[in-house]
C-alpha cells in the first residue's frame, strides 16, 4: 500500500504504507522542508528503532520499519522531533500515532490503515525573528520559588482577535513571532487590548523533550501583573520597530522576568 499526497502543483508524492508526519512553522504557516529529525525510540530502554526519511516536500516516514512497530497497540515507542537548525522547540509523540488532532498535532488524514499527521512547530528562544514579524520574549519563572517554569504553554490575543501560540523552553525562556501590529489610525475606533494565557505544569519541569499530549493537557496559571498584588498581568502594546519583553512589575532592573502562580 502506499500513500498519494498532493502537497503542491506538481509535487505528487508516494509514501510507503506506515505513519508520516508533516510539520508546519506556526510563526509563519509555512511548512517545514529542512533541518528536521525524528528518532523513534523503544520507550523502555531508549533504544534506536530507526531515523525518518524525509521526501522533498517535508514529510517524514520511516519505510524501513519493521512491521511489528507498524500494529495498533499499546504505546512502545516515541517520536522525538528536533531542529538541526535551532529554529524550533523539540517534541515528542507517542507511537504508535495519535488517531485525532490534539494541541500541536493540527490534523490527521486517513489513508486506508495509515494516517498523516500535521504537526505545529513553536518557535525556540533563539530563533531570529522571520522577515516581516514582531518578536515577544520572556522568562517564566514560579513565583512561590523563583525556578524556571518549563515547557510552559503560551496563548497570546492580539488587538485583532487573534490567538497566537508559544512555549517556553526547559529554561523558561520564550519566544513568539507574530506578525506586526496594525498602525493606529486618527479616528479609528481603538482595538481591544492583547490578553495572555498560560499553562504550565510542574511534572514537565524534568522532561528532556515534552510530549505533546502532556503539553497541551497542562492547567491554566496566573501570570501576575505586580509582586506586590494579585492582579492578573496585561501585556501592554508593541512599540513601533521593537520587540515586546513580558514581565512582572515591581522586579530589580536585572530582573525583567514574567511570575507565575495558581489561580
Amino acid at each position: 500500500m502506499a500513500f498519494a499526497l498532493l502537497q503542491a502543483p506538481l509535487d505528487e508524492l508516494s509514501l510507503q504504507a506506515g505513519d508520516a508526519l508533516a510539520f508546519v512553522d506556526g510563526a509563519t504557516g509555512e511548512a517545514v522542508t529542512s533541518g528536521l529529525r525524528c528518532s523513534l525510540v523503544l520507550r523502555r530502554d531508549g533504544k534506536l528503532l530507526g531515523r525518518s526519511r524525509a521526501t522533498p516536500s517535508g514529510v517524514h516516514h520511516w519505510p524501513d520499519l519493521a512491521d511489528r512497530w507498524r500494529q495498533p497497540s499499546p504505546v512502545l515507542a516515541d517520536v522525538f522531533v528536533s531542529d538541526e537548525l535551532e529554529r524550533f522547540l523539540p517534541l515528542s509523540l507517542p507511537w504508535p500515532l495519535q488517531a485525532a488532532p490534539a494541541g500541536q498535532i493540527m490534523a490527521v488524514t486517513a489513508h486506508g490503515d495509515a494516517r498523516l499527521l500535521r504537526v505545529n512547530l513553536l518557535s525556540a528562544p533563539g530563533r531570529p525573528a522571520p522577515q516581516g514579524l514582531a518578536s515577544l520574549y520572556g522568562l517564566l519563572t514560579w513565583q512561590v520559588d523563583d525556578a524556571p517554569v518549563a515547557w510552559a504553554r503560551v496563548s497570546y490575543l492580539d488587538g485583532a482577535g487573534h490567538a497566537h501560540d508559544g512555549a517556553s523552553d526547559a529554561q523558561g525562556r520564550l519566544a513568539l513571532h507574530l506578525p506586526r501590529p496594525r498602525p493606529d489610525k486618527a479616528g479609528s475606533p481603538a482595538e481591544p487590548a492583547p490578553q495572555l494565557r498560560v499553562f504550565a505544569n510542574t511534572a514537565l519541569a524534568g522532561s528532556r523533550v515534552p510530549d505533546v499530549l502532556a503539553f497541551a493537557a497542562q492547567p491554566e496559571v496566573r501570570a501576575l501583573a505586580s509582586e506586590t498584588t494579585a492582579g492578573t498581568y496585561a501585556p501592554p502594546k508593541f512599540t513601533s520597530g521593537e520587540p515586546l519583553v513580558l514581565a512582572t512589575q515591581d522586579l530589580p532592573p536585572l530582573r525583567r522576568e514574567l511570575r507565575l502562580g495558581p489561580i
